[in-house]
């Protein structure tokens, strides 16, 4: 996959689909899903947004980690847009509390 394309793709919503399932990365997809679904947003809109506001606020140390994923993947196109995606949407943390 080519990143350019990849994002080109953002905006139609079956290509999204299509591209956001050919990451192979289930969990991804359904945190995807979910946070477009919070933001009242389409799919398409919301990865296509990811990508930009990366592109726009990432410091030095985001690219060079994004440099560093997609330098040891055996597609780095795929490999960029899963680190992007997966670094717009926060990781929701355990709780050590219990509910009774």
């Amino acid at each position: 996959m080519l990143l350019g394309s990849i994002i080109a793709n953002l905006s139609d919503e079956t290509s999204i689909l299509e591209t956001l399932a050919a990451l192979d990365d289930l969990v991804l997809m359904a945190r995807m899903r979910e946070a477009a679904a919070q933001a009242g947003e389409p799919l398409g809109c919301f990865a296509s947004a990811a990508v930009g506001s990366f592109v726009a606020r990432a410091d030095d140390a985001a690219w060079l980690s994004l440099m560093t994923a997609t330098s040891k993947a055996d597609d780095p196109g795929k490999a960029c847009l899963r680190y992007i995606l997966g670094t717009a949407i926060p990781v929701p943390k355990p709780s050590c509390s219990r509910h009774h």
